[in-house]
C-alpha cells in the first residue's frame, strides 16, 4: 500500500482528495472490505483504536471512498480515491487525526482450507493513518521536557517529548553518553517518533550494564523538515 499516510491540508468547507494505492505482487487474487477508526497514543507512543467519531480530535466522519470494498486481482494494482469533506464548523486550527483500514475478505477457499485444517483463517488488515491540517498551521516544535534514569525493570534513560508546535511532527531522537574521565562517547541507536500537537511521548534508551562511572547524557531531536535542534542534558552516575 502506498503512500501509508495521508496528510490533507485545506480550510473549513473544502473538499479535498487523494490517491491510495494497493500493490498486489503474489499470484492470489485478494478482495478488501473499507473501514475507519479513530486512534491516538499513549505515553509510551503505543497505539489505541476506538470506535469512529469516538475522539475529540477524530476526522473519520469527513473521508469516504467511492468502494466500500476493493478488489486487486493477482499480479495487479488498484488505485482508491478517499475523500476528505471538511466541516464548514471545523476548527480553523485543530489538527485532527483518523485511521482507514483495508480488511481481507476470505475466499471460499480459505474457509475450505481452514475446515480441513485447524479451523485458523489468517486474514490481512492494513492501517493508513489520515490526517488533517489546517494551511495556516506550519510551526513544527518538539521540546525536550524531562530526562530520566531509570533502573527497573532495565537500566534506561528515558526522555520525554512535548510537541508544543501546531503540526503532526516526525522526529528522530539521538542519544549520546560520554564518560567524563576519559572522554569516551557511546552513541546509542537513533528512535523515530511522530506526534500531534499538544501531545507527549516518553523514549527509552537502554543503556549497557556494562557501562560504569560518570557519563554527560546528551539528547538531541531532529525534527523532519526544519534544521532546528532540540538538545537536553543530564548527568549520569553508572
Amino acid at each position: 500500500m502506498s503512500p501509508t499516510r495521508l496528510f490533507f491540508e485545506g480550510k473549513p468547507g473544502e473538499t479535498l482528495t487523494q490517491t491510495v494505492i494497493l500493490n498486489n505482487s503474489s499470484t492470489k487474487d485478494y478482495t478488501f472490505t473499507v473501514s475507519y477508526r479513530d486512534w491516538n497514543r499513549d505515553q509510551q507512543g503505543n497505539k489505541h483504536y476506538f470506535d469512529p467519531s469516538t475522539l475529540q480530535n477524530s476526522n473519520s466522519a469527513w473521508i469516504s471512498t467511492r468502494e466500500r470494498s476493493i478488489s486487486v486481482p493477482a499480479g495487479t494494482s488498484r488505485e482508491l480515491p478517499v475523500t476528505m469533506k471538511v466541516p464548514e464548523n471545523a476548527s480553523p486550527a485543530d489538527v485532527t487525526n483518523s485511521m482507514l483500514f483495508f480488511t481481507q475478505i476470505p475466499t471460499q477457499e480459505d474457509i475450505t482450507n481452514s475446515g480441513q485444517g485447524i479451523g485458523i483463517i489468517t486474514l490481512m488488515e492494513l492501517g493508513l493513518h489520515v490526517y488533517y491540517t489546517p494551511t495556516a498551521n506550519t510551526t513544527k516544535d518538539l521540546e525536550i521536557a524531562a530526562m530520566e534514569l531509570r533502573q527497573e525493570p532495565t537500566r534506561r534513560l528515558a526522555v520525554r517529548i512535548s510537541n508544543e508546535g501546531n503540526t503532526v511532527t516526525d522526529a528522530t531522537v539521538e542519544l549520546e553518553l560520554t564518560n567524563k574521565e576519559t572522554g569516551a562517547d557511546v552513541k546509542l541507536q537513533p528512535i523515530s517518533i511522530s506526534m500531534m500537537p499538544q501531545t507527549t511521548q516518553t523514549v527509552e534508551f537502554a543503556i549497557d550494564k556494562k557501562l560504569s562511572g560518570n557519563f554527560l547524557g546528551v539528547a538531541i531531536i531532529k525534527m523532519e523538515g526544519s534544521t532546528d535542534l532540540r538538545v537536553g542534558e543530564k548527568d549520569l552516575k553508572l
